[in-house]
């Protein structure tokens, strides 16, 4: 039987396609978390856990005689708390509080579906008080809209609960505090409460008249029905049609950041939202938008929840610093940083943070020398040598005004926007302070929960040697982050912000504009 060339080229493009069809399929993110853990793959979870640690997290490099001990610690506690079966959102969560002690800002547990029952109220600070909120952001109570306690107990003790699930530099904010909050019953169960169907609300009004209200919690389904609904599923072939339509419904995370525009908030005062940072460079529209806000005499950069690894931002913010004439060393070090050595990593690990190695300055070996006096002395054998990063060469203009609103979830490159701004004098911090996450991250799967890890593998120095990683800046000017924001208000807090030193009065042409805040 002969075949025609046109009936050999069909058969070949369907098998083809049938394979790409296939190879899709195999990409498709799937969730394959065990719901349930027995006591076996607990410690064999904890034991894969400490060994990825002791050889690729750059925190636990840094004081190993004491982090080890502690690791080890806290892991035979959670062995011996769970000896019988654990659900997988109970065991993320005492991997999260491990991993906390490293005190690494960039440490996170991911690829889990918490299925304790969440709090049936949304809360929001105010001052030193939480509103308690339906799900319209409405008071649940208007005659009483703060609450005190939740199951009888203060909201002192489901916060102070609460901050066990974050790194050190975020513990005091409120809004990292939110999430972990509304997990109710992961924290009764760390308080020592029983689980029950509802929950016993304290209100409290102005003239501290209290009201207690029962609330009950939000229906799931049990883990044990959704695991025997993923079995069948995965026993039934998905036919072509129905992949396509999964394909269609997928959604990639870097297109979801849709770019903001220039707002008015007065004649004066201009606001611009960016989060992906990547997706700045990239944005020359987005771009254009930030070089005319810089023409007005106060632009206000929302970066609260920013991040990337993209300079761009910096260089282009950086008309606002001062003139520096001081006689240094090496005026034009920014930062110092390296990183844990690992077989697989290349010497260009850092080159993506926009570091370089120290022969890239081309300077003589003395003057090396004395640049990297201030920095601490390492095991060579678990940290890469030093690499550098330099300022950008941008020249200041204008006398104009720059506000940044950052958070604890600015990291990355917006660490390094927020550490450079905070000494210019013409710029603003407000909002809570950073975490301190300047670092790439090491991830890995752990093999039976399925739990996805991430923690810092790089170390980041200031000009001075002094670790900027997990310290965190704190904001000029202090405040809580919600989203409800008076931006007049906040221009009023710049104006009455107390003036920093100047370096230098600048005397280049003003490019920028020269108009007073009204």
């Amino acid at each position: 039987m002969s075949f025609s060339y046109r009936s050999i080229v069909v058969l070949l493009s369907v098998i083809i396609f049938a394979s790409l069809v296939k190879l899709a399929f195999f990409a498709v993110p799937k969730d394959n978390t065990a719901p349930m853990l027995n006591a076996q793959e607990v410690r064999q979870d904890l034991y894969a856990l400490l060994d990825q640690i002791e050889q690729h997290s750059a925190f636990y490099a840094l004081t190993p005689d004491k982090a080890s001990p502690q690791l080890k610690y806290m892991a035979s506690l959670i062995v011996e708390q769970y000896q019988d079966i654990t659900p997988n959102d109970r065991f993320a969560a005492e991997i999260t509080k491990l991993l906390n002690s490293l005190k690494d800002p960039g440490a996170q547990v991911h690829n889990f579906n918490a299925q304790s029952g969440e709090l049936p109220l949304t809360l929001r600070p105010l001052n030193d008080q939480w509103l308690a909120l339906d799900s319209s952001n409405s008071p649940i109570n208007n005659d009483f809209p703060f609450v005190t306690h939740i199951d009888g107990l203060p909201m002192s003790k489901w916060v102070a609960a609460s901050q066990a699930y974050l790194p050190e530099p975020a513990k005091q904010s409120q809004e990292m505090q939110l999430p972990w909050l509304k997990k109710l019953n992961l924290l009764r169960e760390d308080l020592g409460l029983s689980i029950k169907p509802y929950v016993l609300i304290t209100l409290i009004n102005d003239d501290l008249q209290t009201q207690q209200v029962t609330l009950a919690l939000p229906s799931h389904e049990p883990q044990t029905q959704l695991v025997e609904n993923n079995q069948e599923d995965q026993t039934q072939d998905m036919s072509v049609f129905e992949f396509i339509n999964q394909l269609s419904q997928f959604e990639r995370t870097e297109f979801q950041d849709v770019p903001h525009q220039l707002e008015t908030v007065n004649n004066t005062t201009v606001k611009l939202k960016i989060s992906d940072l990547y997706a700045f460079e990239l944005n020359r529209d987005l771009q254009q938008e930030l070089l005319k806000g810089m023409t007005h005499p106060l632009l206000i950069i929302d970066l609260r929840d920013a991040s990337g690894f993209s300079p761009k931002l910096l260089t282009l913010l950086s008309r606002y610093q001062d003139t520096d004439l001081n006689n240094t060393l090496a005026p034009n070090v920014m930062g110092f940083a390296h990183y844990r050595r690992s077989p697989e990593l290349r010497n260009d690990y850092l080159q993506p943070l926009n570091f370089k190695p120290l022969d890239a300055l081309e300077y003589s070996v003395p003057r090396l020398k004395s640049l990297t006096r201030n920095l601490p002395s390492v095991d060579e054998d678990k940290f890469s040598p030093w690499y550098v990063r330099t300022k950008p060469a941008v020249t200041p203009e204008g006398r104009n005004r720059l506000a940044l609103l950052v958070s604890p979830k600015c990291r990355q490159e917006c660490e390094w926007i927020a550490y450079r701004t905070k000494s210019w004098s013409r710029a603003n911090l407000i909002g809570e302070k950073t975490s301190g996450d300047f670092a790439r991250q090491y991830h890995f799967k752990l093999p039976n929960s399925g739990l996805d890890i991430r923690f810092s593998s790089s170390l980041t120095y200031d000009a001075q040697g002094k670790l900027l990683s997990g310290a965190g800046t704190e904001p000029d000017i202090w405040l809580p982050q919600n989203s409800d924001i008076q931006w007049q208000g906040l221009v009023s807090l710049v104006r009455s912000a107390k003036p920093k030193t100047q370096i230098i009065q600048t005397s280049q042409p003003t490019k920028l504009a020269q108009a007073k805040l009204n």
